[in-house]
């Protein structure tokens, strides 16, 4: 399961929002946590983890 901190991290949230005003990053940012937790559920119980094609993104 790759690392979602490829990019930013929960301390530099404040930032990206307040200074660069990028809330597109944020949302990218929580996307991939939320993904990352999916996984880890998945892989604890003994599923298949979900495969690009199966995530959707809205």
């Amino acid at each position: 399961i790759p690392s979602p901190k490829d990019d930013i991290d929960g301390s530099e949230v404040y930032s990206v929002y307040y200074e660069e005003n990028n809330l597109d990053r944020i949302v990218a940012y929580c996307e991939r946590d939320t993904i990352t937790v999916a996984q880890i559920l998945l892989r604890l119980r003994g599923d298949d983890l979900l495969t690009n094609e199966e995530i959707k993104h809205i």
